[in-house]
């Protein structure tokens, strides 16, 4: 029997049944570049030529159909489900929304290669046989650590040229002098793309790349800043360089993107944050953390007994810990104090405990007034 329930489908299986039936399978994408680049790779994408929707179906019942305009199914090979889409091409018919799609049996596994965007995600490895097909050379590109557009129907998608930045930052690769023009020619297209689009690849690079200061100097350089963060493009040189800088330096003691979008509070007040959220929907955290950066930086440039304590307490309950605004201003090299240290100073003496006669309000009252009586004492603020 050709097919097999899809709990048991392991990818062999998967590509000895397609072969059998007059096809191939191939990997292909990310995770093919990605073993080439000794990285792990969340995903696994199959593409699978000589083969029809039909014909399909009959072999994998179990596979979701998600395509309209070309076969793409889901299907669980290996325990997970997989992205399997049928080899295709792609002419662009007017404006970048409309292409003429072909997924015919006959598309060979390097014309589907060709319509791909870099030369380093145009590579695919022959399930069964294991080679290796890379016609437009990404292998050299990766060992050389460049990112090339494959072909000039690069600009046909303008989001290109934002997961163009986004890989730059990611991988640390430089851009092709030939494909940068390419990615400036999205702009008037880019600036027609759903904000969410935009800050989907944002997430991606503050959740992964070493530099992602790196994301933002491509856009800049394309031209595509103002029409994609424009809050970053508006700030001076000097901001920005502080920012950029700012944020790599917090990049290598923290993966988490939230702690490290709060590094934009370093130069962008509330009023200008909050624009940045009223424009494009910021993730849950991310708004509040870099507010809270940007005010405990105003209050500790001129720090007392009073203001440590307060701002202790705010950060005990606010998006951002106390943690991880320190994180953020010895990152920065800020001179301010950091506050984990005078959080342990202000732990009360053994023994010392909150008189009974004390309610409500009162507590907080008699707390902060130890909290600052103890910080005081151990810290010599000057006159």
């Amino acid at each position: 029997m050709d097919s097999m329930s899809n709990s048991a489908l392991t990818e062999i299986d998967f590509a000895e049944v397609i072969a059998k039936n007059g096809g191939r399978a191939f990997r292909v994408g990310g995770s093919v570049r990605d073993s080439f680049m000794g990285r792990p790779s969340k995903d696994i994408d199959y593409s699978v030529v000589g083969m029809v929707r039909k014909k399909f179906k009959i072999l994998f019942p179990e596979a979701e159909d998600m395509g309209k305009a070309f076969p793409v199914f889901h299907l669980v090979i290996g325990g997970i489900k997989r992205e399997v889409a049928f080899a295709r091409t792609e002419q662009k018919v007017g404006d970048y929304k409309g292409f003429k799609i072909s997924a015919k049996p006959k598309i060979t596994v390097e014309e589907d290669l060709f319509r791909r965007d870099t030369t380093v995600n145009s590579i695919a490895l022959d399930i069964l046989t294991g080679e290796i097909i890379d016609p437009f050379h990404g292998i050299e590109d990766i060992k050389a650590k460049v990112l090339r557009a494959t072909g000039q129907h690069f600009c046909d998608d303008p989001m290109r040229a934002l997961r163009l930045a986004g890989q730059s930052a990611r991988f640390g690769f430089t851009i092709d002098c030939d494909t940068l023009p390419l990615a400036m020619a999205a702009q008037e297209e880019l600036a027609h793309e759903p904000v969410e689009r935009m800050i989907h690849e944002l997430s991606i690079v503050l959740s992964e790349a070493a530099e992602p200061g790196r994301f933002f100097k491509v856009l800049a350089e394309t031209r595509l800043l103002q029409i994609t963060f424009k809050e970053i493009s508006d700030l001076s040189m000097g901001e920005f360089e502080r920012v950029v800088n700012g944020l790599d330096s917090v990049a290598k003691a923290t993966q988490n993107s939230k702690v490290r979008f709060a590094t934009f509070g370093l130069v962008l007040n509330k009023e200008r944050l909050e624009l940045w959220n009223n424009r494009m929907k910021l993730p849950g955290g991310w708004l509040d953390a870099a507010i809270t950066v940007n005010q405990t930086i105003g209050i500790l440039e001129h720090p007392t007994p009073d203001k440590i304590v307060d701002t202790i307490n705010t950060l005990r309950r606010g998006s951002l810990t106390i943690e991880e605004f320190d994180l953020i201003s010895n990152a920065a090299g800020l001179k301010i104090p950091q506050l984990a240290p005078l959080k342990a100073i202000m732990v009360l003496p053994k023994g010392v405990v909150v008189p009974t006669t004390l309610q409500g309000k009162e507590i907080g009252e008699w707390l902060r007034k130890k909290h600052v009586e103890k910080i005081s004492k151990e810290i010599y603020f000057g006159d």
